[in-house]
């Protein structure tokens, strides 16, 4: 299939990476960061609007009135000891290029935040643009090739990038030894550079959004915003891909997947991998929407993203439950998805029209209902099941006790306390009757029982509150 090439002419790339800490160390990263000249960010710090977007420029106002009043306070606040979001920013506007093969794309890593989320969770942004004009096909090969952490698969290998200060074989590497190195100790599942240990780390690559600009009035087909949804750049040897050959699929896939209200000079496509914006107009008449992209759209993006997230290590926590032993974990996790649902999810979250239409969209293709019903529900049934089989081991153990209380009422009561009362010694233990030792066991065995189940008990206390404390839900 030939494909039509597209010049862009400016791009503008965000990629979110998403990763877990401990709960405990939310404070320290926080100080650190500021330590590392990152700005916490605050609506009502006006200087803050022109710090780290490049020639663009955030209305905070904007921000404010996009979202919900009881969202928006959650998205910012004013204090660095909020349980919400806490987002730190820094502005670094580093030259750099993407070597692969013998294609080479200049870029410039304008900004990276690290916002702290709720319940052990973060993302890195890192913001890029390239002002240079590049074929679709080599834009959509940057995106691919930078998205990947660490490349594993063969169409993922072979990129590098390329700074003053060095050069490194991978996003990961460029990441965690340059821009942000003091937040590797704090990454948990950081391992070896592996990223497997993360539930919510779908194979392994950042989510990408674009503003791509292309030439004023070019005719944008539905291949070119099939490619952007898919991310299909160039083949491992350089030729341009699209990974369908089929016109139907792509016109459906367009259409499913597709914003059109700004149709037909711009369209936003969103996905499970990207969100992107295309657009044919002149980039004296962008300023608008770019501001869009980068503020309020960006925010749209990510409290869905955040949505996604949080259901997803939801769900991979109760599928590591060992079967019956772990009620404890269920409860915490139920109580988690109840706090979760009762302060953060949210049907809507945007006021204006277009907001909720792209809002939908991101539920839709994130899966976000399905996962938060599936999880709910899966959530619900583990602690019913849980809870009978915990009943019947009660009713189990109060039959045991109470066949032994008759019993020891029985015998015990009447043919051995009494004599033990007199008796400093065992001796006489060995001239009891056969009826006198049915009892002497039966009360040693009932006693032995209470002191076990009251130890037990006790130690299940005990381990609750430890794990609880490490939570810190």
């Amino acid at each position: 299939m030939d494909l039509v090439p597209l010049k862009i002419q400016r791009a503008y790339m965000t990629f979110l990476f998403p990763f877990a800490y401990q709960t405990k160390d939310r404070q320290k990263i926080g100080n650190i960061l500021l330590e590392e000249e990152f700005s916490f960010f605050e609506l009502n710090n006006a200087t803050l609007e022109k710090a780290f977007y490049g020639d663009i420029t955030i209305i905070h106002e904007e921000l404010a009135q996009f979202f919900y009043p009881f969202l928006e306070d959650k998205l910012f606040p004013n204090k660095m000891d909020s349980p919400d979001f806490l987002r730190f920013s820094k502005a670094f506007y580093t030259q750099g290029a993407l070597h692969h093969q013998e294609n080479c794309i200049n870029y410039e890593l304008m900004s990276i935040d690290v916002t702290l989320c709720p319940f052990g969770n973060g993302i890195v942004t890192v913001r890029t643009s390239i002002d240079n004009p590049y074929d679709i096909s080599d834009i959509l090969n940057f995106i691919h090739y930078f998205r990947v952490l660490e490349a594993k698969l063969r169409e993922e290998k072979g990129a590098s990038h390329h700074f003053s200060f060095g050069q490194c074989d991978s996003t990961s590497e460029l990441l965690f030894n340059y821009f942000i190195p003091f937040l590797k100790p704090f990454l948990q599942h950081h391992q070896d550079h592996s990223y497997e240990g993360l539930p919510f780390f779908e194979d392994e690559r950042m989510f990408s959004s674009a503003y791509l600009i292309c030439d004023e009035q070019a005719e944008l087909l539905p291949e070119h915003l099939f490619r952007l949804g898919q991310v299909d750049g160039r083949t491992p040897d350089g030729k341009p891909f699209i990974s369908s050959t089929n016109p139907k699929y792509i016109s459906n896939y367009v259409q499913e997947h597709a914003h059109t209200r700004w149709a037909p000079n711009s369209y936003i496509i969103s996905s499970a991998q990207a969100q992107m914006t295309l657009t044919n107009k002149a980039f004296k008449h962008c300023s608008h929407s770019i501001q869009e992209f980068m503020g309020t759209h960006y925010y749209n993006l990510f409290i869905h993203y955040f949505y996604k997230m949080m259901l997803l290590k939801l769900s991979y926590e109760y599928s590591e439950i060992k079967w019956g032993k772990d009620k404890q974990i269920v409860n915490e996790l139920i109580e988690l998805i109840t706090k979760f649902s009762a302060r953060y999810y949210f049907e809507e979250v945007v006021v204006r029209t277009e907001g909720r239409e792209i809002s939908q969209m991101l539920r839709k293709h994130f899966r976000i209902n399905e996962h938060y019903v599936e999880t709910k529900a899966t959530l619900n049934s583990l602690y019913r099941t849980q809870e009978d089989q915990s009943d019947n081991r009660s009713n189990n153990l109060l039959f045991i006790l109470t066949v032994f209380t008759v019993i020891s009422g029985i015998y015990g009561m009447n043919l051995v306390i009494e004599e033990w009362k007199d008796s400093s010694d065992l001796d006489s233990v060995w001239s009891y009757t056969p009826f006198e030792w049915v009892a002497f066991i039966t009360a040693m065995s009932g006693i032995g029982l209470s002191i076990v189940l009251v130890c037990f008990n006790a130690f299940k206390t005990l381990q609750n509150i430890v794990r609880r404390s490490k939570r810190k839900i």
